[in-house]
């Protein structure tokens, strides 16, 4: 008879083509793998490479992964309005939905009736104000998801991080790490937490 692994914890990182989101799920999954998780990563490109809707799905478990795919995230992180609009329906009931508003203008009304853990942050503006440069926001994204999901460290995705950009920019790309974890306070524990029912839980 076959084993049946627990069920993987899902992560969906969604953009279009050019905004960085596949090197996020690429790093998020080495720096899970670098501590200890058995991960599966997999990609989407739209038809265009760039300007196309585009994902990257995270799966990591404390066992082996029997099936690589999901058809529901616990975490979903939205860089751009046609992402938000395609994915929001595939949140976990009570998921974490995490968006750049400064891409992102509004949520679907699917998004405001799975959760309450709804992170919104101009994310692409904040990230020109710190750095000068819009190019890290993906990097900040990354500490966002770290901070508001608790379940990997800034120094796993800055050592996986490492490994995939240009030396000189690494310094940039860890403080860019920092300060999205940086970006808000509450962290939530996956598949554990009630909706409240006062709102509490957005950010």
């Amino acid at each position: 008879m076959k084993k049946a692994f627990p069920q993987p914890h899902t992560v969906r990182i969604s953009g279009i083509g050019g905004q960085g989101n596949v090197l996020m799920g690429i790093i998020l999954a080495e720096a899970l793998l670098d501590q200890g998780s058995w991960v599966v990563q997999t990609q989407s490109f739209g038809a265009q490479v760039r300007g196309g809707l585009s994902y990257c799905d995270v799966l990591f478990n404390t066992e082996p992964i029997d099936y690589p795919r999901a058809h529901s995230f616990e975490v979903i992180y939205s860089m751009h309005q046609m992402a938000v609009n395609a994915h929001v329906p595939l949140l976990h009931m009570n998921g974490i939905l995490i968006i750049d508003s400064t891409q992102v203008k509004s949520i679907p009304k699917e998004g405001a009736r799975m959760t309450r853990k709804i992170i919104s942050k101009p994310v692409t503006e904040l990230t020109e104000g710190k750095f000068g440069t819009s190019l890290p926001a993906n990097m900040v994204g990354l500490g966002l998801i770290a901070r508001a999901g608790n379940f990997v460290t800034t120094q796993a995705l800055k050592v996986a991080m490492s490994k995939h950009i240009k030396a000189k920019y690494v310094d940039m790309n860890s403080q860019a790490i920092d300060f999205g974890y940086s970006l808000i306070e509450r962290s939530y524990n996956l598949r554990s937490e009630r909706i409240d029912s006062v709102g509490r839980g957005f950010e």
